[in-house]
């Protein structure tokens, strides 16, 4: 398609489907945890289980998103995982209805959940660049994160609800927000159809798109970062902070619910301000290196266990570098990202996310039920400093230029 006759309104739209995808996924956040923990009473190593299961399918379905996306039509394909989100949501609720909840049907859901999302998150991304304006990438890349974020926060907001309304008016919410998503991805232009060729066996195409991966000098540390991440903070942020809040603060669904805003109103204040400076930075990989480096020092001070109001600003800077650090990995991967072999790579992005994060949630989960609540803050954070020191010396990402 020519980008010059892209409807005026294509970015916009486009932005109000994101957030009919992640205002419901910023109330499963909330909301799934509190089921395992709160509602059902769980111990640490079945609340990492648990949270392991919601993103473990990302480890086998995001390649394949990634490798579905560059090969269909990006639009239709994203329209379908709509209409299927809204079923896992719906049934849940039913079972809720007739008071069947169970452990077992809560790992059934994230499955389910986890499942669907590995294929929309690069299908997705893979439609930015053709609704982008001109020329503003990364400008587009910023607000898109920042509207994610701000989603996922409003969610959030709801999801605090659930101590005095409970669980089932929220997964209607989720549901029909989800379903009214298909009328904004109705309206995107459909992407330009792919060249004529003859497309390898599945695993030959993974294997080309790391293989790329691995050929950039620039997004090969991104991504190594970015698994870093998953690992060493997404998983104890998803399993063991919500044990923090249970255990040692004495906490519910409203507390819950203020460390996930306090995350994420800071990763959308940091989104926002790289808006108007999308286009003027260059040195992305210092900033990216910089802001995971501040994760760690926040993770070793979490690990003191401080006083709530504390743990709360604590987990504010957190959000502030995690803001830096998505935005400007995803803009490094979308500008150096060849079209042929885009959703696969951003497929790869999410992967460190979302892949990196079971297995870091199964990891320090296993480690608070052996060490406590501080030894599963304090390993992960030790060890994320040394792999950003190898990242560091091995690769040229403090020096790197990342330009449109």
């Amino acid at each position: 398609m020519d980008q010059g006759k892209l409807p005026a309104n294509a970015f916009p739209v486009y932005l109000a489907g994101l957030a009919t995808w992640f205002v419901p996924l910023g109330i499963q956040m909330v909301l799934f945890p509190w089921l395992v923990a709160v509602v059902l009473h769980m111990d640490a190593f079945a609340v990492g289980v648990a949270q392991a299961a919601v993103m473990a399918p990302s480890l086998l379905f995001l390649p394949l998103g990634g490798l579905v996306a560059d090969r269909g039509n990006a639009r239709r394909l994203l329209l379908r995982y709509h209409l299927i989100y809204a079923l896992p949501p719906l049934a849940l609720a039913l079972v809720l209805w007739s008071d069947g909840l169970s452990y077992p049907l809560l790992i059934a859901y994230g499955i389910a959940a986890g499942a669907i999302g590995a294929f929309a998150i690069p299908t997705r991304d893979a439609l930015l660049p053709v609704v982008a304006p001109k020329g503003g990438l990364p400008k587009a890349v910023a607000l898109a994160t920042a509207l994610q974020f701000g989603g996922q926060l409003l969610g959030i907001a709801c999801a605090s609800t659930a101590d005095r309304f409970g669980a089932l008016p929220l997964l209607l919410l989720h549901s029909g927000m989800v379903l009214a998503g298909c009328i904004f991805v109705r309206r995107l232009p459909d992407p330009p159809p792919h060249p004529k060729t003859e497309h390898p066996g599945f695993w030959r195409s993974i294997g080309e798109g790391v293989s790329a991966a691995a050929k950039s000098d620039q997004i090969w540390p991104v991504l190594l970062l970015n698994f870093g991440v998953g690992i060493f903070y997404v998983g104890p942020f998803m399993a063991v902070l919500p044990l923090a809040i249970r255990d040692h603060y004495a906490g519910g669904a409203a507390e819950l619910s203020y460390m996930n805003l306090a995350f994420w109103a800071a990763t959308i204040v940091a989104s926002m301000a790289l808006v108007g400076l999308a286009r003027r930075l260059t040195l992305r990989g210092r900033l990216i290196g910089g802001a995971v480096l501040v994760g760690a020092m926040v993770l070793l001070s979490l690990a003191t266990l401080p006083p709530f109001p504390v743990f709360l600003a604590l987990i504010f800077v957190w959000g502030l570098g995690a803001g830096i650090t998505m935005t400007q990995s995803r803009t490094v991967v979308q500008i150096v990202a060849p079209a042929t072999h885009r959703a696969r790579l951003m497929s790869l992005f999410q992967l460190g996310l979302s892949g990196g994060g079971p297995i870091g949630a199964f990891l320090t989960g296993t480690i608070c039920s052996v060490w406590g609540l501080k030894a599963a803050l304090l390993i992960p954070a030790i060890a994320m400093l040394l792999m950003i020191a190898i990242v560091l010396l091995k690769s040229r990402l403090w020096s790197m230029r990342t330009v449109e």
